[in-house]
């Protein structure tokens, strides 16, 4: 998986020791960058049209009278003007990047007196045009459409200082240095270090609903596994649409200047009225009115005639409460098709990303960016059969796709790349080939996917080599799998441990297997011996982990498992799959977790053979695919999750009859501009009789890291149930009531709301804490069924430092003390949060 991921990283990390000093190159688009001032005061002027003459590729300057223009178009000049100033044309030069200030004199012209009279803003009852005709105007909103698209993705390496440039980087990647360039976003020097390309086919229908796209070639600088990341540069993966209310880019929300809320967040201005392409448009800008919320600066230019959207420029102003992104540019072009319909040109999105917001800053950062082109469009055709039966949103089109010649790049493109652009795949690849990237490439690996690997065999998990815990003591443990080198179909993996207090050796392995990469089909075979925390959330931190051995509360329950496990997973559609799979297991008691009859004579262990079948279901959901794993990425549709599991007695040594149904919704619930909630609520209900290890046991938090689906303040082995319901519950304000308190607002602080409850009962063969009991099993002291609810509720502040978290929770019932438990009222949490 990291192989593709990694290789991105090693390469910027590697060459950000050391550039700068070095010729510009020759490249093909012109780009200019500058500051516009009044001549006579030195200060900045805002609303100034700077253009390209003869072009219709323009903008009008900020508040701090910054400009930056870049066109593939030959142009040789660029012209500022503005009402009261004289205008003034300055030469560029073509095809690199441009430095170009101006100052404008005032112009002196006598008029008679003038008198103004308050009325409506003239740019409002525009906008209300636009939003009155958003249906005939937003492809999204057209019945039915298809188009080609071409998707180019960059990413540079930029505030790059000549002290880096030592002798060491110039024997490894002195070759580098030829391909330096300058940016119009920033205006700083950049390398670049990466760059994607895809030609697909995009298709779009309301009815029925679908957004698909069918990728007919992908190809990115330095990757290997083609696949895995050919599903993530396509179009559909930042889909920009200024006509939506909320403009969703890196999980952020920015209100769109044409949000039919828009208002509420800006404050706009008719600068201007020009002709583009023989037709009046409208030029209006658009300022925020506060920072608490994400929100843009830029312009949009409004078609007269169809109050369409025919291009817009927005940037992300300083201030605003987002993390890890510097600047941010949003581009959009519009063309007015024979149909007579509107639809897009070109998208384009940039951002410099860097671990500090200050420009001044001499850390090295990087600049993200997305172009998309879009042609062949065709209005109202019907979506061919085969594309309406495909099972993904995202499908690559055959095997070929990854790896399509020259030619058919040449063919695709609309327009040719620069000399500095095609060279970026050959310098990507003589990167790899030195020896100081391939030393930084293995310890990233290692640090980021947890094994040290070698060309065969991956050694790891590294944080779970040392550890320790009461039951086992200092734990040691050494294990290692199979790398992809030596097959992408199967994976072995095996480790073993040593406890010195219990004095045991402990083990597993496993067999994993996968049948298709498109669609999940994968059988898994495991086996262990091993301890185990029964009753542990299902974010909880790895049991055998380092970090939940230094930040453990001290009230683990571990219990010695044996465990044999199948398990087949088979997607049917994207986001549609089935589980099956059969478990055998024992479970041994010891002083910490005993297992007692209900004479109190001990049990040495108990067994259990089980069934099971499951459903997850979710629509619409980013799925990070690789050959054996993958990553949900989440969607903006509730996923559902079902499954079943049935005990036979007499099975393999199974002593019980049972069976377990259970389900689980999850949501996240966008409410802009006031954040987000996430949303969860599980239930389920066991038929028969079982040993309290078998039971529900509702998820205590051992550590002091949050986990957000455990109870903070429930201990391990508090409560069971063999019926049960719960709900976990977060809203993120993304600094919306913080942004608003004067000095808490440069912090950029985000406040968080939790709350969470769980009810549950227990049949009385099944409640090992009555007197006189029939359950099976005696229950650990304290451990009792929760049927009066279980609510905790808190409050957490994140975004400490742009990284770190803190909850402050408290336990709203079950509060009084209770013999065999040491109940905690009040909790502090800490996680770590890499959030934009």
């Amino acid at each position: 998986m990291l192989r593709c991921r990694t290789s991105y990283l090693i390469g910027l990390i590697v060459l950000m020791a050391g550039l700068l000093g070095c010729r510009e190159l020759r490249a093909q688009s012109t780009r200019v960058r500058g500051q516009v001032t009044d001549a006579a005061t030195g200060e900045p002027l805002q609303f100034v049209s700077v253009v390209f003459p003869g072009t219709t590729v323009g903008i009008t300057t900020d508040k701090q009278g910054i400009y930056s223009l870049e066109t593939r178009d030959t142009v040789s000049r660029i012209e500022a003007s503005m009402v009261g100033y004289v205008s003034r044309t300055q030469p560029v030069t073509p095809r690199q990047y441009n430095q170009v200030d101006f100052a404008l004199e005032a112009a002196q012209f006598g008029i008679d007196n003038v008198v103004i009279t308050p009325g409506e803003n003239p740019a409002l009852p525009i906008l209300k045009g636009v939003i009155r005709n958003r249906s005939r105007n937003n492809p999204a909103e057209y019945e039915r459409y298809s188009c080609a698209t071409y998707t180019k993705m960059e990413l540079d390496l930029t505030n790059i200082k000549p002290h880096f440039r030592n002798r060491r980087m110039q024997k490894n990647f002195g070759f580098i240095f030829d391909h330096i360039d300058t940016s119009a976003l920033t205006g700083q020097p950049y390398l670049p270090a990466m760059i994607s390309e895809a030609v697909a086919d995009y298709y779009h229908s309301r009815q029925p609903a679908l957004s698909r796209e069918v990728i007919r070639g992908s190809r990115v600088s330095g990757v290997e596994d083609s696949f895995t990341v050919a599903q993530f540069t396509g179009q559909l993966q930042g889909d920009i649409n200024f006509y939506d209310n909320f403009i969703a880019l890196f999980n952020v929300r920015f209100a769109s200047p044409l949000s039919s809320m828009g208002e509420s967040f800006y404050n706009y201005f008719l600068v201007d009225s020009l002709e583009v392409d023989g037709r009046k448009t409208y030029k209006i800008r658009f300022h925020p009115k506060r920072l608490s919320t994400a929100v843009l600066d830029g312009e949009v230019n409004i078609d007269s005639a169809t109050y369409a959207l025919q291009s817009a420029s927005a940037r992300m102003p300083k201030g605003v409460n987002v993390n890890w992104i510097n600047h941010l540019l949003l581009e959009n072009e519009n063309q007015l098709l024979d149909e007579g319909v509107w639809f897009r040109k070109r998208d384009k999105v940039s951002a410099e990303f860097s671990v500090t917001q200050a420009d001044s800053s001499k850390l090295v950062s990087f600049i993200g960016t997305r172009e998309v082109a879009y042609s062949d469009i065709r209005i109202g055709a019907p979506i061919p059969r085969e594309v309406l039966s495909m099972d993904n949103d995202v499908v690559i089109a055959d095997d070929e796709a990854g790896s399509r010649d020259e030619r058919f790049w040449e063919e695709a493109r609309p327009y040719r790349l620069s000399d500095q652009e095609r060279g970026i795949y050959a310098m990507v690849d003589s990167i790899q080939k030195a020896p100081l990237y391939r030393n930084i490439y293995t310890i990233l690996n290692t640090i980021i996917g947890g094994y040290y690997n070698t060309k065969y065999i991956g050694i790891g998990p590294y944080y779970k080599m040392v550890s320790f815990n009461r039951l086992e003591g200092f734990r040691m443990q050494l294990g290692g799998r199979t790398t992809t080198e030596v097959s992408r179909r199967i994976r072995l993996s095996a480790y073993v441990a040593y406890g010195t207090r219990d004095e045991d050796v402990k083990g597993g392995g496993g067999v994993e297997l996968s049948f298709n990469r498109r669609l999940t089909r994968k059988l898994s075979l495991t086996a262990s011996h091993d301890v185990r925390q029964l009753g542990a959330g299902q974010n909880a931190l790895a049991d055998n982990n380092l970090l939940s051995s230094i930040f453990s509360r001290g009230n683990k329950r571990l219990s010695m498992v044996n465990r044999a496990e199948a398990l087949y997973e088979h997607e049917w559609i994207h986001g549609l799959s089935n589980t099956l799979g059969a478990r055998l297991q024992r479970v041994y008691g010891n002083r910490y977790v005993p297992l007692l009859r209900p004479d109190s004579s001990a049990v040495g262990s108990i067994s259990s053979t089980a069934f099971h079948v499951g459903m997850r279901f979710s629509y619409h959901e980013k799925i990070y695919r690789t050959a054996f794993d993958k990553q949900y990425l989440g969607s903006r549709y509730p996923i559902l999750a079902v499954g079943f599991t049935a005990g036979v007695k007499g099975l393999m040594r199974n002593d019980y009859n049972f069976y377990r149904l259970e389900g689980r919704l999850h949501y996240k619930l966008d409410l802009p501009p006031i954040g987000y909630s996430r949303i969860t609520v599980e239930g389920g209900r066991i038929f028969g009789k079982v040993p309290y290890p078998l039971l529900k046991l509702h998820e205590g938090n051992g550590t002091y890291f949050y986990d957000a689906y455990a109870f903070s303040c429930m201990n391990y082995y508090e409560f069971a149930s063999d019926t049960w319901l719960a709900f976990f519950y977060e809203h993120h304000f993304n600094g919306y009531l913080l942004g608003r308190i004067p000095l808490l607002k440069r912090l950029k602080w985000r406040e968080v709301l939790v709350c969470k409850g769980v009810w549950g009962s227990l049949r009385d063969e099944n409640n090992g804490s009555l007197p006189a009991t029939q359950a099976v099993l005696l229950f650990p002291r304290g451990m009792s069924s929760v049927t009066e609810p279980y609510i905790e509720a808190g409050f957490g502040i994140e975004n400490i430092f742009r990284l770190l978290r803190i909850d402050c929770i408290w336990r709203l019932t079950h509060r009084s003390p209770v013999e065999g438990q040491n109940i905690q009222n009040f909790a502090v949490n800490l996680s770590l949060n890499l959030k934009f």
